[in-house]
């Protein structure tokens, strides 16, 4: 990989000699409207901003704001970081959680729900998430349900522990990463290189979604390497010969006032990078933004930082220091601390320089990545996450 030896030296500076914001953003085109369905049935809803430049070979931005009660892709200025982000040449897609904004539809209540279909009266279809469903929604089947309206639609206020049911989150990525596949395959977009754009708790999401996508294929495999199965259908499925991970697709992540919930314990995150997915650490760069007044933010950033990536390892470690994995403290233009928390650091460029850095680290993290060329995935539908397997359970 080429090198960045000045990177250090920018961070120190706050990037000082970035360039103004292009004024094409006022020119921007409205997002498209897509929606696409997760392996389990729901109908999400995301908003596809095509690159200025040369969309069928550009990269693909994925932005994610935390889950909640009153949240959706509307609030903050995502919508402001995507035109830019359009303009220098990246692909971006914003999207809504299962049981948020528009993503509220179940389409297909047997594999939600877990319910055996007519044609195969005695099988589950979703052991994976169909537990969780049942347990965390309320509405949810039970007894004898054949001859009564089984609920078709989720909404937050439907979800009795959003944080216990969190880990489901992660087949939305799988949806989203299998519908941007498919506009790979069409020629609109490149998905040999994916960046991750969160806040707040999406960078313990998007660390679970990493370690799972380095346990996948990046392409589908063919019947002979599945052993004679027709298609891929979860993650870790078991594979026969050599294949090539989805990890490596995934080019980097910045993360805003990135956040362990308590609910996750911290020795499982450390795990999912250190026993999970080992080459993630080596090869999906960070950025840990923060505002120095938040001390939760700034403590978690510290913890993902130095006790998960173990980015600067002690001199006795085997691992090698990541050179572009870095953390940073957003401040005003003053050089003072300020308080604020996620998408709340975006919308104010000219103070904080927060799309700035965010553009700047992306652009750097492309050049290696820039003559990568499109690749057909190939995949048939949106596979399944076994959440058991990353020690997640219901």
């Amino acid at each position: 990989m080429r090198r960045w030896t000045a990177l250090p030296l920018l961070f120190v500076m706050g990037f000082a000699a970035l360039m103004p914001e292009d004024a094409s953003q006022a020119r921007a085109a409205d997002p498209v409207v897509e929606t696409f369905r997760t392996a389990d049935g729901v109908q999400l809803q995301g908003l596809f901003h095509k690159s200025e430049v040369n969309p069928g070979s550009d990269p693909v931005v994925i932005m994610m704001y935390p889950p909640g009660k009153d949240k959706d892709m509307t609030k903050g200025d995502w919508k402001g970081l995507a035109n830019k982000l359009a303009a220098k040449g990246f692909n971006v897609f914003r999207f809504d959680w299962r049981g948020h904004g528009q993503s509220t539809d179940i389409k297909d209540v047997n594999k939600f729900w877990n319910i055996p279909t007519p044609n195969n009266p005695n099988i589950a279809p979703n052991p994976f998430s169909g537990p969780w469903n049942v347990k965390y929604i309320t509405g949810a089947p039970v007894g004898k349900f054949a001859n009564k309206r089984i609920k078709n639609d989720l909404y937050y206020k439907d979800i009795k522990d959003p944080v216990r049911y969190a880990p489901t989150l992660l087949l939305d990525l799988a949806a989203v990463r299998y519908h941007l596949d498919t506009k790979n395959d069409a020629g609109e977009v490149n998905t040999s290189s994916i960046y991750l754009i969160g806040s707040e708790v999406t960078a313990t999401l998007g660390m679970a979604w990493m370690t799972a996508e380095w346990n996948r294929p990046k392409t589908a495999p063919n019947e002979n390497a599945l052993g004679g199965a027709p298609r891929y259908e979860y993650v870790p499925q078991p594979l026969f010969g050599t294949i090539t991970e989805a990890g490596e697709d995934i080019s980097g992540a910045i993360w805003l006032s990135g956040t362990r919930p308590t609910s996750v314990r911290p020795q499982l995150v450390q795990d999912w990078v250190s026993r999970g997915a080992t080459k993630l650490r080596d090869n999906n760069p960070m950025l840990f933004l923060y505002a120095g007044k938040d001390q939760k933010a700034q403590a978690d950033a510290d913890f993902f930082y130095n006790q998960v990536l173990v980015a600067n390892p002690p001199k006795t470690s085997k691992l090698q220091p990541l050179e572009f994995t870095k953390i940073r403290e957003i401040k005003n233009k003053d050089g003072k601390a300020i308080d604020l928390t996620g998408v709340a650091l975006l919308g104010n460029n000219a103070q904080l320089e927060t799309e700035d850095t965010i553009e700047k680290f992306l652009q750097f993290l492309q050049k290696d990545r820039a003559k990568i060329v499109r690749k057909n995935r190939n995949f048939d539908k949106p596979y399944f996450i076994d959440l058991s397997k990353f020690g997640l359970i219901p």
